[in-house]
Parts: structure tokens; C-alpha cells; sequence
């Protein structure tokens, strides 16, 4: 089982990573997006500019080292910080099932995409019934600092997308951190119903 969970993982980073360079390299041009960041080196500090690529490894790499110091609320809250310092997504995987973010904006879109059939359109409705108990409302205006017309504050709205039988929720947590780790591990615990088994967390 633990052979068959490793390729599984493998296989949705893989189609994760090949839908973000689509996505991106079609309306962003992210492919040569760089990083201007401050390097120490020795008592002096060096303007450094970095590829994409270079940038999201060293990320990775801080999240790997922090993993086994910390429970998985503070790992988590961890893991989002850092991907706000210039990784486009993250995704927080427990189990067969993942909860992932854009944060390409430097904030937190919450992303959660599901089949309108039987075995999928449960968890639409508990997303929604989760968002609604952290008063999150439904909203179609753009996240912007400012509350929308209808008085209500974009980093507690979210909206939805259908394209044929897929349709996207986009809860928007801006840059509330607390907010998006406990919620993450909630959808783990009470939707997903993933209480065991190590979190395992990626940024591209």
C-alpha cells in the first residue's frame, strides 16, 4: 500500500505541475519569471536575482527542514508563509487526498475542483458548509484590498466556476495564514475523514 500511495502522489504532483506551466506559460509567461532576493554572504548582503525554478527549491527545502520540528498546525502555517514569498502553488497532501492553494498573487486562493457526480458532489457541499462556519459568503467580484459594493470583505468570500461536469470553488483567504492552516487540517479531518498518515507538502 505504501508503494502504491508513493506513485499515487507522484502522479498528481506530476499532473499538477504540468496544468500550473500550461496555465501559466499561456496567461502568464511565468517560464522566465525571476526573483530579486537579499543574500548574506559573510557581514554583507548581495542583491541576487534567481530563476523560478532555483527560488521554489530553496522553499522547498526550508519546508522540508521544518517538518519534523513542529505539529502539523504550525508546519502548515510554516509551509504557507513561505510560498507567499513567491511560489505560484502549494499543495498539502495527507493520504490519497490533497488540499491546495494559488499563491501565485501573493495570497491565498483556496482551490478545491470536483465532479458533479455521486462520489465527488458530497464534498462540494461540506467545502461550502465549511466556508459558510468561518463566515465566508458567496461573492462573484474580484478580490481587491477594498470590501466589494455589497459591503462584504474579499478575504471572506469565495466563488463558484462550473465548466461541463468540473466545478471550482475559490474561497479567497488573502493572507490569513491561521485562518487557512486550520481550516486545511479540518478539511483533512472532518471532510476527507484523513486523520492518520504524515502531511506531505509541496510548492511549485
Amino acid at each position: 500500500m505504501k508503494t502504491l500511495e508513493k506513485y499515487f502522489y507522484k502522479i498528481a504532483f506530476l499532473i499538477f505541475d504540468l496544468y500550473y506551466w500550461v496555465k501559466n506559460y499561456v496567461l502568464r509567461g511565468e517560464f522566465e519569471k525571476k526573483h530579486i532576493v537579499f543574500q548574506k554572504e559573510g557581514s554583507q548582503f548581495k542583491l541576487v536575482i534567481k530563476n523560478h525554478d532555483d527560488f521554489v527549491e530553496e522553499i522547498q527545502e526550508k519546508i522540508d527542514d521544518f517538518k519534523q520540528k513542529s505539529d502539523e498546525e504550525e508546519y502548515i502555517k510554516y509551509a504557507l508563509e513561505h510560498a507567499l514569498e513567491g511560489c505560484v502553488y502549494i499543495i498539502i497532501s495527507r493520504g490519497e487526498r490533497f488540499v491546495q492553494f494559488w499563491t501565485g498573487r501573493g495570497r491565498l486562493d483556496f482551490d478545491f475542483q470536483v465532479k458533479n457526480n455521486k462520489t465527488f458532489k458530497p464534498y462540494y457541499y461540506q467545502i461550502i458548509g465549511m466556508l459558510a462556519d468561518i463566515d465566508f459568503v458567496r461573492d462573484s467580484f474580484v478580490p481587491s484590498p477594498f470590501p466589494t459594493i455589497t459591503g462584504i470583505k474579499p478575504n471572506y468570500t469565495y466563488k463558484i466556476e462550473e465548466s461541463g461536469d468540473i466545478k471550482t470553488i475559490t474561497g479567497y483567504f488573502n493572507k490569513m495564514i491561521p485562518e487557512a492552516s486550520v481550516f486545511t487540517l479540518k478539511v483533512f479531518e472532518e471532510i476527507f475523514k484523513e486523520k492518520k498518515g504524515k502531511l506531505e507538502i509541496k510548492v511549485g
